[in-house]
């Protein structure tokens, strides 16, 4: 809102004769930039979403909620957006911690991702291996498994893994067709088998 000033000119609101104090420059008071409230009111609502998974121990959830808030509010909410930087550096932190603080399936699985997604395959396997160990039938950590394999370029291992997670749930084969994650390996006969069957195939 934009500060009003009171009118000081030595001929209004003095009565005839008196004596005119001294004005004084007006200060220079910063015109605050409108803010958007409705933007405003959703990543208020989003980073308390983001800030209860960051309680309940899911980093990997909340982490680029935070990203994503600090990136859109920069400039109308440079508060806003300096927490959620923080946050989001702390979620960074939590996720390349060490594994064994956790055995819970979905926050190694969790981390196995982020790990994967920055390059760290072998620490990703290991991750993957401690949920599988909680969760021996989970198709969705043998599919992870593969796709870290085919980024790796190691075809027999994401083919056998891959062949493991459609036998739980035969609809990954689609998606593993298109996952840029096996482009390494879309191309090789053991990886084709897997996702075009012939009568011998999976």
């Amino acid at each position: 809102m934009a500060t009003t000033k009171r009118k000081t000119s030595s001929g209004e609101g003095q009565a005839e004769g008196a004596e005119s104090a001294p004005v004084s420059p007006p200060s220079r008071v910063p015109i605050e930039k409108p803010r958007n409230v409705a933007q405003y009111e959703a990543a208020v609502a989003e980073f308390a979403a983001a800030a209860e998974d960051v309680s309940k121990g899911r980093y990997a959830e909340a982490m680029p909620v935070f990203a994503s808030i600090a990136t859109r509010m920069s400039e109308e909410e440079p508060i806003l957006a300096d927490r959620s930087r923080t946050f989001a550096s702390i979620c960074a932190r939590r996720l390349a911690s060490p594994a064994g603080e956790t055995n819970d399936p979905d926050q190694l699985f969790h981390r196995a991702v982020f790990a994967s997604n920055t390059g760290r395959y072998d620490e990703a396997l290991t991750l993957l291996d401690k949920a599988l160990a909680g969760r021996p039938s989970d198709p969705t950590i043998f599919y992870a498994r593969a796709s870290v394999r085919g980024l790796q370029g190691n075809v027999e291992g994401a083919a056998g893994e891959l062949k493991r997670a459609v036998a739980l749930d035969p609809h990954l084969r689609f998606q593993a067709a298109s996952d840029p994650d096996f482009e390494k390996v879309r191309d090789e006969a053991a990886f084709i088998d897997v996702i075009e069957p012939t009568g011998t195939g999976a």
